[in-house]
């Protein structure tokens, strides 16, 4: 009542110190509340105030000429300058007429100019890009063409699987692919994994289709993303191009979607709505008969194992365009270095390679999949170790910042000098980030210009294209970064990548590890040596011998792909079963977990577990506390998660019933990137 009889769901939801979710649920099911949805637009439509001509060319020519008599220069050249166009900005107009406003408002008094609102569009294409003349394709990638083409004129669905390695010329099959698209009358949606990728491949795109790209993605600007939308919405672009929400772009008339380095884990949403891109995609292309292209030098191992049982056309390309030949690798045993009294993040061997690569001019790029620059900080007195208070992780140190942070909530404080605990001032730093790495190159290499690209370097809009752009004019010597650095970028420059620690990922709690890993190493590798000089990559590790490491030293994706999918089938894992996730989280972990016991109990009494589904769990989650919420976990796996799904929806309103367990939040999601 106080709120006038009716409230914002999120301010009503602020007013409680427990989730009222399930009691509004309730209410509104009983007929006491209702809820009603309105659409509302923080942003609208961009003009700008244009002066135009308010009379005919020999009254303009006649009035200038009375103008100069009278020495109103200023006017007479504001005349001049509209004489001979449709329009001018206000603006710019006064800019150009080295004139004021005032004379802008004596010529619409004399009836001589007019002004009017224009409608412009917020672009993020910032800058002119020349035209790009279409490539020859070698005989791979004209096979590939030619099938895609094919299907293309069908009009009927059909699911591509183009496998290729790194620098084989995937993204000149996209462009020629698409073109022939536009050319019967169709329109495409151009999807990349990480925002980092996206301004280089508008540069490529923009340079072959020009204006007829429309760019959608995260980081653009409320303005930017509402004009960019309604450019699509009005036909005004053949072309969608940005990351997994473009998916979603209103293009009618689609002929073909394609997903750019389709094994990434990026292309899953983790936060809600929860989908995963390549359905969506999927779902769009049989609504219009497109084709949907997936493209990746290291498919996913569902999706290669789909292409060769025939759910997917699969096209491969083996060789690298203009004949060049794949990286060097060199496996550096992390462990000999250590009996060679080098505790530094630097092999002798990486080292060394820098050093030749600056001397010839080379650019160097080094991967390292951890920001910040330590992994936790411990009293070597006691064994304190700084911990998040709302999170069950340690605290990252950020050297430039001199403050710890959980990456998982933002939770931040000012490093420690003395231990909280013993007051020791035997503080010490373990593990390394990528500013880590950072501060050792400064130190080694104090002449070599370096560039850090992760997380805390590129919060800014447009800071990728910035840094990127800055790499691609050679004024940058050592690029140090995470996970956006190892894909999709194509520097010629690039002759050698050093991978600081392969092991970061590897012996993580998931079963997709090691596949992670290969596709890790495969991608970042692949950055070295695209052009006419021969590429090095050098991996340091503490597993040499491990098969994803090895494999990916030697580029034997086919390899990784047999050995990883026997093992897949012995242990019952996807491809060859569905897997979902059910996470609980609250504040009072006794509920978090009864509530979590409750939902496995409803379901392994509704389903033959024997036969049909094995149930893991509950239990506690690896990560058992998040932002001051217990987590427990349940996974299940079955033949076909959707034949599942009754149940599931059956067991959540199960565990709504019990009031106790309105403080739990349950999420299920299948087929999940990590479980964690």
């Amino acid at each position: 009542d106080a709120g006038g009889g009716s409230c914002e769901a999120n301010a009503l939801f602020s007013r409680f110190d427990t989730d009222i979710s399930g009691k509004i649920r309730t209410l509104c099911k009983n007929g006491i509340l209702k809820r009603v949805y309105h659409d509302k637009r923080n942003i609208t439509e961009r003009s700008i105030r244009m002066a135009e001509k308010a009379a005919s060319q020999e009254e303009l020519t006649q009035a200038i000429y009375e103008l100069k008599k009278k020495h109103a220069d200023v006017q007479a050249r504001m005349l001049e300058i509209l004489l001979d166009s449709e329009g001018v900005s206000v603006a710019d107009l006064v800019r150009f007429s080295e004139g004021s406003y005032g004379a802008v408002r004596a010529l619409i008094k004399k009836g001589l100019v007019r002004i009017c609102d224009r409608q412009v569009f917020r672009t993020p294409i910032k800058r002119y890009i020349q035209k790009d003349e279409k490539k020859r394709l070698n005989a791979e990638q004209k096979d590939a063409y030619d099938k895609i083409t094919i299907a293309l004129e069908q009009e009927e669905y059909s699911e591509f699987l183009l496998y290729g390695v790194t620098g084989s010329g995937k993204t000149e099959v996209f462009l020629q692919a698409i073109a022939k698209c536009i050319e019967n009358g169709k329109k495409a949606i151009m999807l990349v994994p990480e925002i980092s990728l996206t301004p280089q491949m508008v540069t490529r795109f923009c340079a072959r289709f020009q204006n007829r790209i429309a760019i959608f993605h995260s980081r653009l600007s409320l303005g930017e993303r509402y004009d960019e939308w309604r450019r699509i919405r009005n036909g005004e672009a053949d072309i969608v191009i940005g990351a997994r929400s473009a998916v979603f772009a209103p293009i009618d008339d689609l002929g073909i979607i394609i997903i750019d380095e389709e094994h990434e884990q990026s292309y899953k949403s983790e936060m809600q709505p929860r989908y995963n891109t390549y359905d969506v995609a999927k779902y769009r292309a049989k609504q219009y008969g497109a084709v949907l292209l997936s493209a990746s030098a290291t498919p996913k191992i569902e999706s290669y194992y789909n292409a060769k049982k025939g759910k997917a056309m699969l096209l491969t390309i083996n060789k690298r365009i203009n004949k060049s030949s794949m990286p060097e690798v060199s496996i550096v045993d992390m462990r000999d270095e250590l009996a060679n009294a080098n505790r530094t993040v630097l092999s002798a061997k990486l080292r060394s390679e820098i050093e030749k690569n600056l001397i010839n001019k080379e650019q160097t790029i080094l991967f390292l999949n951890r920001r910040g620059f330590s992994t936790f900080v411990s009293c070597r007195n006691c064994g304190f170790v700084a911990q998040c208070p709302n999170c069950s992780i340690s605290l990252t140190y950020h050297k430039f910042s001199d403050t710890l942070r959980c990456h998982y909530c933002g939770y931040t404080i000012k490093n420690y000098t003395n231990c909280p605990s013993c007051g020791s001032r035997y503080i010490r730093y373990f593990g390394g980030g990528t500013q880590k790495v950072e501060e050792e190159i400064r130190l080694s290499f104090p002449e070599a210009s370096v560039m850090r690209m992760d997380v805390d370097t590129t919060s800014g809009k447009d800071s990728h294209e910035r840094m990127l752009s800055e790499f691609e004019k050679k004024k940058i010597d050592i690029l140090i970064g995470t996970q956006m650095v190892a894909k999709g970028l194509d520097f010629p420059n690039v002759t050698l990548v050093g991978v600081i620690s392969a092991d970061t990922s590897l012996y993580i709690d998931d079963f997709r590890s090691a596949e992670r890993t290969f596709s890790l190493l495969e991608q970042v590798v692949g950055r070295a040596g695209r052009a006419e000089r021969k590429g090095r990559a050098v991996i340091q590790t503490y597993s040499p011998e491990h098969p994803a490491i090895t494999l990916a030293a030697a580029h034997n994706y086919l390899g990784f792909y047999s050995g990883e999918i026997t093992a897949r089938r012995a242990l019952w894992y996807p491809p060859f079963c569905d897997m979902i996730s059910v996470g609980f989280s609250g504040a009072q972990e006794a509920s978090v977990a009864a509530c979590a016991k409750r939902f496995a109990a409803w379901v392994s009494e509704s389903v033959d577990i024997d036969e049909n589904m094995r149930l893991i769990g509950p239990i506690r989650a690896a990560l058992s506390k998040i932002k001051n919420k217990y987590r427990w976990q349940l996974i299940i796996k079955v033949p076909n998660g959707k034949n599942i799904t009754p149940i599931l929806a059956d067991a959540l309103r199960d565990c709504r019933k019990n009031k106790s367990f309105d403080i739990v939040s349950i999420v299920v999601d299948k087929n999940p990137n990590m479980i964690y």
